[in-house]
């Protein structure tokens, strides 16, 4: 899974996860089963050396774990919506987590709708 050395790829590669009720269900837009997006982020996460310490050579899993996270901060409990990812050099950063039925405003930085609470 991990190159051998840290001959890592010069330019960041961007993956976008869709989650519905916590599980992914696309990545990039394209469907994908839980056991699919496990092994395509695997092989996409690898070539960039990302590895985790609980979740050795499971490069794919981890940036799934950090993805549902931060997810989970915006959802509201629901943890349906998209997060994207930016994978560089051995590091895989969430860019931005979103789910269309938040209860915070993130536009206006506003409270929420309590009617739909």
């Amino acid at each position: 899974m991990t190159p051998d050395g840290f001959a890592f790829p010069d330019d960041p590669e961007r993956a976008v996860v869709t989650f519905d009720e916590g599980v992914p269900v696309a990545i990039d837009g394209e469907t994908v089963t839980l056991l699919e997006a496990f092994q395509q982020l695997n092989r996409r996460v690898g070539a960039f050396g990302i590895e985790g310490r609980e979740i050795y050579e499971s490069p794919g899993a981890l940036a799934l774990v950090t993805a549902h996270d931060e997810l989970e901060k915006v959802s509201a409990g629901r943890v349906s919506g998209e997060v994207r990812l930016i994978l560089h050099r051995g590091n895989a950063v969430v860019n931005s987590a979103r789910d269309e039925r938040t209860l915070y405003d993130f536009t206006t930085g506003t409270g929420f709708d309590q009617s739909v609470a």
